[in-house]
């Protein structure tokens, strides 16, 4: 590399650094970030293969960026969005197409601000000896989970049942945070991840219910926020391309 292109690279990382605010409601205060680079652009689009894997990867360089261009690795999964949305208004335009319509992000961070945060970081699921203690995982948290699940779906089995169960037990054991039955317990942090899926594959299903409520307030949350007139705004490779808007 010449001195030349060397010294423009150092001017262009000096640019990268100046740093943006975002509102985050779980925490109640702006974080600092970086906005997005056209490399990070380019890995979020290039991310999003056809399949489960691809959409395992995508979530993963999503988290990755975030953590990157904050410099902080205890923001939750509820917390992604307000960043992407910011971030995404920011390098790319308030507009997004859907379909056919066109919808105004500012809508969208109008709902992260004013849509109530009522979500409870951990909650205990009892049944005899056993409980079952649950938490809201960080982005650091699902991004090793998910790694894990793009190394273990098979190409040929992305769209058949067996990859469509592994991504379902992954979505459970991420907010998994131990396990206690008769006074031993099992952190599942300190446990390998198909230990984790062997372990949560013999919890008895009448738990599923109410394990799948608190999963359904995160989601629920991410998905109202993401509403404007009923539409749902998808975070996928699309939304950072915006080739088909007039």
């Amino acid at each position: 590399m010449s001195n030349h292109v060397s010294g423009f690279l150092k001017k262009l990382e000096k640019l990268n650094k100046d740093t943006i605010k975002i509102y985050v409601p779980s925490i109640k205060k702006s974080i600092e970030t970086t906005p997005l680079t056209l490399k990070q652009q380019k890995d979020l689009i290039s991310s999003a293969l056809d399949g489960l894997r691809g959409a395992l990867n995508f979530s993963k360089t999503l988290n990755d960026i975030i953590i990157k261009n904050t410099g902080n690795r205890d923001l939750k999964i509820y917390d992604k969005f307000a960043f992407i949305i910011n971030l995404r208004k920011h390098s790319l335009g308030n507009k997004v197409k859907i379909d056919k319509k066109i919808v105004n992000l500012d809508d969208v961070i109008n709902n992260i601000k004013t849509i109530p945060f009522k979500i409870k970081d951990e909650h205990v699921v009892t049944l005899k000896t056993l409980t079952v203690h649950l938490k809201v995982p960080t982005l650091t948290e699902e991004s090793i989970i998910t790694s894990k699940g793009e190394q273990d779906i098979n190409p040929k089995d992305d769209v058949t049942k067996e990859g469509i169960g592994t991504l379902y037990m992954l979505e459970i054991i991420k907010y998994i945070d131990k396990l206690v039955i008769e006074d031993e317990e099992i952190d599942f942090s300190k446990i390998r991840i198909n230990d984790r899926i062997k372990l949560i594959e013999e919890l008895p299903l009448v738990m599923y219910n109410e394990l799948a409520d608190y999963i359904d307030t995160v989601n629920q949350y991410l998905t109202d926020i993401l509403t404007v007139d009923e539409t749902v705004v998808p975070i996928d490779a699309r939304f950072f391309d915006t080739g088909d808007i007039d």
